[in-house]
């Protein structure tokens, strides 16, 4: 995707006219990152927002034991990012990507005079950096609440909904453990589960949601 066409895409540039957008390209600069690639960790300076322009970065946190947390999926037209970029502080998590990728770097302080001498600008990125937030506190919701088996079928059925009922698992089940907040074994245990429940299909990475009523019930009245 062209850097314009993707900036178009990102929740806080939307209503953006063409004018902000290429401003905003003046000194920005296309990174690639091939799969497995850090592009900072935790912890790091923050040097600019960055577009996701192909492919999925994957933003995470882990400790000392090696366990982590990943926090989303970013794909193309995502920004990553936003957070120190108002608070001056450094990167709140890592991001690595997860199939080969190709990003727009935006440096901050050119960023963020943009965005000074646009005040609409910066109320549409407030807003957006509010959605994060509500997004985060969700997760935070999920894993304290709710457990293992409830939140993959929370996950199941937040696919099937987006991407219809036959979706391609992105993840392996390690990685799939890392975002729900549990273990590998324990996601395979709980697929195989539903499998014989007669409640989902596996098949080459495909998953077909079978009995959504079944899934729904487990995965509580907000479904």
């Amino acid at each position: 995707m062209e850097a314009l066409d993707a900036l178009r895409r990102v929740l806080f540039l939307r209503d953006a006219n063409e004018q902000i957008l290429r401003s905003l390209l003046l000194r920005a600069r296309t990174l690639e990152a091939g799969r497995g690639e850090v592009l900072f960790l935790r912890g790091e300076p923050c040097h600019g927002l960055y577009v996701v322009l192909e492919g999925a970065i994957r933003l995470y946190n882990s400790s000392a034991n090696g366990r982590e947390q990943v926090i989303g999926v970013e794909r193309t037209g995502s920004s990553i990012g936003e957070l120190p970029l108002f608070d001056g502080g450094n990167q709140p998590y890592s991001a690595e990507a997860m199939t080969p990728s190709r990003l727009l770097l935006i440096p901050r302080e050119h960023f963020l005079s943009v965005l000074h001498a646009h005040p609409d600008l910066m109320q549409a990125s407030l807003r957006a950096l509010a959605i994060r937030i509500r997004r985060l506190l969700h997760l935070v919701e999920e894993i304290s609440l709710h457990e293992v088996p409830e939140r993959i079928a929370r996950y199941l059925l937040t696919q099937a909904q987006e991407r219809g009922a036959c979706f391609t698992l992105d993840y392996t089940h390690a990685e799939l453990a890392a975002q729900l907040g549990t273990v590998r074994e324990v996601v395979t245990r709980t697929l195989n589960r539903f499998r014989k429940a007669g409640w989902i299909v596996v098949q080459d990475g495909q998953v077909t949601v079978v009995d959504r009523d079944a899934l729904q019930a487990l995965a509580g009245a907000e479904n």
